[in-house]
């Protein structure tokens, strides 16, 4: 409706598709009933008043929203409040006003902008809200967001860290409580430059801003305002650091990047994270893994260790960070260049691999068979003269060590079982992998 003045008496609005009454610059006087029911729309379901309209109720008018749904905000009622849109009652008696199952996709289920005593409700429980009036910061897995607000973020980065900030917004209900609701928010530096907005619906939400820095050990503060409320700003500050052990600041991007110890073809780093990404068959870690290592620290004259590593390191793209390295390695191996049995395993007999000793009769039986075996091993040699004196056996011999050593390299993964279990037999392993004790 787009008219200077309409009066309106005992109408009845129902089933529309897309709003039941709009209003664009005009003045509409309500003497009677008006009624909207099973209305449907976007921004206001029953009625939305824009554009500096206003809506003027007389003392004779009964006003009721039964029904109607806006798919984004104000299923009952939308006032556009940011062109001075409203409702005026002409009178001082309360003038009735029913909302009755009224919704709307995101806020304002039954009215959006509406702020008035003035009527007398004949369902006090209704839901509301209206454009942002106040801006926080907020715990996402809080469970009362209004509850959670703070004031105050100072957060720690790297150069090329996101700086990552909850945020949420609230806009008064019809008694000019706070309740969530929808808006943008905007980030700005020290001289209100504008660094980065974002849509932020009616929950706890995240807004990320990366600035690109090109030194480290200084403190820089932002503002974060919404367009509607720009007088209340909210305030954060954020430290950058010096780039953690295995990175390196390239000032060029503005970011920590792959120190020189770490850089290499097929291996990336990424600040974020503080992940290390290569390819397989390569080991990268600190010199001391012994002693409790911290991602996050900076030292720049730390060792670093970059190596190719064909025995029992993954075959397949790895992703670690330098505090937990053993992820490169394979087969329960861990520790420097995946060296060594990692905590709780042991070295299995007849196989590279670490495994853990958990039966004790399993154990026991073991003992016994090879004690066996061993008896039986030594009247062998004896039939069949099988003395290391015989160059044949000798040579034999000394090949299967070596196939036998390098094994994980010549056939990873058992891809050649038989060949495997006769060298194991060559060398008088019997082959079964076994443990006595972790």
């Amino acid at each position: 409706m787009n008219s200077n003045v309409i009066s309106l008496s005992n109408v009845t609005v129902a089933n529309s598709t897309s709003t039941g009454l709009t209003l664009q610059r005009s003045l509409v006087i309500i003497k009677n009933n008006l009624v909207f029911k099973n209305n449907t729309g976007v921004v206001g379901g029953g009625l939305a008043i824009n554009d500096s309209s206003q809506l003027r109720v007389s003392s004779s008018a009964n006003l009721e929203f039964i029904n109607n749904h806006a798919s984004y905000k104000g299923g009952g009622i939308y006032v556009e409040e940011s062109s001075k849109s409203g409702i005026v009652l002409l009178v001082t008696p309360k003038t009735p006003l029913t909302l009755i199952n009224n919704t709307a996709g995101l806020v304002g289920g039954d009215m959006y902008g509406v702020y008035s005593y003035q009527f007398n409700l004949t369902n006090p429980h209704i839901s509301s809200t209206g454009n942002p009036v106040s801006l926080c910061f907020c715990n996402p897995h809080a469970i009362n967001i209004t509850k959670s607000c703070f004031y105050v973020s100072k957060q720690y980065i790297y150069p090329g860290q996101a700086l990552q900030y909850y945020v949420a917004l609230f806009g008064n209900d019809y008694l000019r409580s706070l309740t969530p609701t929808d808006g943008i928010v905007q980030v700005y530096n020290g001289t209100n430059f504008l660094l980065n907005q974002a849509y932020i619906p009616n929950t706890c939400s995240l807004i990320e801003y990366t600035p690109k820095l090109t030194h480290t050990g200084y403190q820089s503060d932002l503002l974060l305002v919404s367009p509607l409320l720009y007088e209340y700003k909210t305030y954060a500050s954020f430290i950058v650091n010096e780039c953690p052990i295995g990175f390196r600041l390239d000032k060029s991007q503005g970011s920590c990047t792959c120190s020189q110890s770490v850089s290499r073809e097929n291996v990336t780093c990424d600040i974020n994270s503080l992940n290390i990404t290569h390819n397989g068959l390569l080991w990268i870690g600190t010199y001391h893994t012994s002693t409790p290592f911290n991602a996050n620290a900076t030292n720049p004259n730390a060792c670093i260790i970059n190596e190719d590593c064909l025995l029992y390191c993954s075959l397949n793209p790895v992703t670690f960070k330098l505090n937990d390295t053993d992820t490169q390695c394979v087969d329960n191996r861990g520790h420097r260049i995946c060296g060594s049995c990692t905590e709780g395993y042991s070295l299995l007999m007849g196989s590279n691999k670490c495994g853990q000793c958990h039966n004790n009769h399993m154990m026991i039986a073991w003992i016994a068979l090879f004690a066996v075996m061993g008896v039986l091993l030594v009247v062998l040699l004896i039939a069949l003269n099988l003395t290391v004196s015989v160059g044949t056996l000798n040579g034999l011999l000394f090949y299967a060590n070596i196939v036998k050593l390098y094994e994980p390299v010549f056939s990873r993964k058992g891809a050649l079982p038989v060949s495997s279990q006769v060298i194991s037999w060559i060398n008088l392993d019997f082959g079964f992998e076994i443990c006595f004790y972790n």
